[in-house]
């Protein structure tokens, strides 16, 4: 069975920052409150050591650079939260 860390990546990042970015407007779909902000960057972080993995592991296709490029990402959204908070 040949592990495809990338694929697993992609789909955790994908569904970590729609499930973090829920709390503000424009989506503004309050199931999980301001837990839903934690929880999605936790989903979003397990899908970026996902796309380590599959770097270091040395995967074959395109998939893992796509995925480590979403570190920017990350970096825009706590760039967010401090805007709109003050502090994270």
């Amino acid at each position: 069975m040949e592990r495809k860390f990338s694929k697993f990546s992609i789909i955790l990042i994908v569904v970590g920052i729609f499930v973090a970015y829920m709390a503000f407007p424009p989506i503004n779909i309050d199931i999980f409150g301001w837990w839903g902000i934690f929880i999605g960057f936790g989903i979003y972080l397990t899908g970026l050591v996902l796309a380590i993995c599959a770097f270091f592991k040395k995967e074959k296709g395109f998939m893992k650079y796509i995925s480590l490029l979403s570190i920017s990402l990350g970096v825009l959204f706590i760039a967010f939260l401090n805007a709109i908070v003050g502090s994270v």
